[in-house]
């Protein structure tokens, strides 16, 4: 149970009414309908060598949600897996379209609270550098900004196409599966994402269903946040079936 002097509401107590429409995690943490996420982030797993010798990763770039991200990292990597963060080289445009990248976009990516950046997240390799036979899960993360840019990446759709053909096992939450559908993955499939995109995957050819968690052969998808845990849960059973 979260008492009045859990960190969360120590936390909370402390916050100033938000300057923009964010995702605060000390609230998402406090909020006892998401009990199993707290544990994710506060108390050991049971077995923290369970996914020892499992390859995943994680595909994003600017805008992807830091508490999904975080939460995908943390809960594989103190399961025993050995986690990767692959994004894309850092963008390039005309002059003309005025877009400033900073330098440090070499090396991270921009996260963000919803609409609210959050701060700048190292990934270990680039999309170009990713070799399908080298890991066993390839998952994408949401944010509304992330994906929205990935799916329109040929490095990357041409990545997740390959996992695809080789019977890796892809993962999206929130807005990711958009990036699943315009690579063309979700045809035929029961999927589920974030509740606005909806009509993006059915145009793709999916099923919609407005669940937690959906797994169809090898591809688990979940709508949101609050979804996080039966989402990693999920993909967790996967990789552990494959064995």
């Amino acid at each position: 149970m979260v008492t009045a002097s859990s960190p969360y509401r120590a936390l909370l107590a402390a916050e100033t009414s938000a300057a923009h429409p964010r995702i605060s995690a000390a609230q998402m943490l406090d909020a006892p309908d998401n009990a199993a996420l707290r544990q994710i982030w506060t108390e050991a797993p049971a077995d923290p060598a369970v996914y020892a010798g499992k390859r995943i990763v994680v595909i994003a770039t600017d805008g992807v949600e830091e508490i999904e991200l975080t939460t995908i990292l943390h809960f594989f990597k103190t399961r025993g897996a050995t986690v990767h963060l692959a994004a894309p080289k850092k963008p390039k445009y005309p002059a003309y379209h005025g877009i400033q990248i900073p330098a440090v976009r070499e090396t991270h990516i921009l996260t963000i609270h919803y609409i609210e950046t959050a701060g700048w997240a190292a990934f270990n390799k680039t999309v170009d550098e990713v070799m399908v036979p080298d890991y066993d899960a390839f998952i994408v993360p949401g944010g509304a900004w992330n994906p929205d840019t990935l799916r329109s990446d040929l490095q990357v759709r041409k990545l997740l196409q390959e996992a695809a053909a080789a019977g890796k096992l892809l993962a999206a939450i929130c807005h990711g599966p958009w990036v699943l559908s315009d690579a063309g993955l979700l045809k035929g499939r029961r999927a589920t994402a974030w509740w606005s995109t909806q009509p993006d995957l059915e145009n793709a050819g999916a099923t919609y269903v407005d669940t937690s968690v959906v797994v169809d052969g090898n591809i688990v998808t979940s709508r949101a946040p609050i979804d996080l845990a039966p989402f990693v849960q999920a993909v967790g059973e996967k990789l552990s079936a494959s064995r």
